[in-house]
């Protein structure tokens, strides 16, 4: 889905599947005019080539807000995998736009290869403000980051020193989990703990390590991500009882559940 100025761009088909684009709609404004693309699928990029092109012809400057970057997986050449993210970033930067503000990008490559660019630490602002909401004199709160990487990048990002950090061992044959430890030291019999991270698909990971803090004492444990996936409802993090709440946005997700908070963007 695409956004001109917090107005969606309503977009009609031809019988052969080509798009039509009323532009008598559009809410031009003098200054600030802002695209912001919710990425359901590939088509969603050609709209926002024809809607940029369109405002380039009117002499129009625009910004791009990009809730969750497409294609952030893709952030390096495995194999024969083409590298899509480096080249829909190409396509993006060829488009001109004033500026281009980024949610929680998977990765710093999608940065390097964007210009203009801003990012917005989407994740680190829910961890502050769910610190708030949990404040509890009786139970000690733990941050929780479920590999090495939300490690290097949460232990930057937030302030906080209760840190617990999972080590997985995977099977690359199959790609499930064989083994997740977790290390650092609990101070507490019962704790809570916020299991933070920037992207949850079934969320097999998060329950694996929701698991080993149960065991290890957890009385509460939060799922803290930016982009949730709609294959979360796929999995079983929302039918058991291991994660108490999952705090997230609507970068992508467009369903409702009693055990999802969402921000919107």
């Amino acid at each position: 889905m695409i956004y001109f100025n917090n107005e969606r761009v309503e977009i009609k088909k031809f019988p052969n599947g080509e798009s039509l684009i009323h532009s008598e709609n559009l809410k031009l404004r003098s200054d600030d005019n802002e695209i912001k693309v919710y990425f359901d699928n590939d088509e969603d990029i050609t709209h926002l080539i024809f809607l940029k092109s369109h405002l380039d012809e009117l002499k129009v400057k625009c910004n791009l807000i990009i809730p969750y970057m497409p294609y952030s997986r893709m952030d390096r050449t495995e194999g024969i995998a083409v590298f899509t993210l480096k080249y829909l970033c190409k396509l993006i930067n060829s488009l001109q736009f004033e500026s281009v503000t980024i949610y929680e990008p998977h990765s710093d490559v999608c940065t390097a290869l964007l210009d203009r660019v801003k990012v917005v630490n989407m994740s680190k602002m829910l961890v502050e403000k769910l610190l708030k909401e949990l404040i509890d004199e009786e139970k000690e709160i733990y941050l929780v980051y479920p590999d090495a990487g939300a490690a290097k990048r949460y232990g930057k990002q937030i302030d906080y020193e209760k840190i617990l950090t999972a080590n997985k061992e995977r099977d690359f044959k199959t790609g499930f989990i064989k083994k997740l430890e977790i290390n650092g030291n609990i101070e507490s019999k019962s704790f809570k703990a916020i299991i933070v991270d920037d992207l949850c698909s079934k969320g097999g990971t998060f329950m694996l390590t929701a698991s080993k803090l149960k065991e290890m004492g957890a009385a509460e444990i939060y799922l803290v991500v930016t982009h949730c996936e709609n294959t979360v409802f796929q999995g079983e993090l929302l039918t058991g009882d291991l994660i108490t709440k999952v705090y997230t946005t609507n970068s992508i997700l467009s369903k409702d559940h009693e055990k999802i908070k969402v921000q919107e963007i």
